[in-house]
């Protein structure tokens, strides 16, 4: 079973990066809190001010659909959008099992 990994990047409006970050911040500790999280985070990205990275790694496919259907990522994924001024980019990837 490999891990898979999203990586996302936003670009946030001027002035609001802390509010996303306190508009994210539920989202965030209740999906750490999931079983099969390995890594749940919201990171700045160097010499870019306004824009944060969303890290996220779980242990299988199996576990990222699980989250996808609680009630915290449908109620609470939108949440913040406000603040966002575009994705930048988002990828999914497998881990290599060497």
């Amino acid at each position: 079973m490999a891990k898979l990994k999203i990586y996302i990047k936003f670009k946030i409006k001027e002035g609001h990066v802390e509010d996303y970050l306190a508009a994210k911040r539920e989202l965030v500790q209740k999906s750490q809190a999931e079983e099969g999280n390995i890594t749940y985070t919201l990171n700045a990205v160097k010499d870019q001010p306004n824009v944060v990275a969303l890290l996220e790694i779980w242990k299988d496919e199996e576990a990222l659909e699980i989250h996808k259907n609680t009630e915290h990522f449908k109620n609470l994924l939108p949440v913040g959008g406000e603040f966002v001024e575009n994705v930048i980019m988002a990828d999914t990837f497998t881990e290599y099992e060497l």
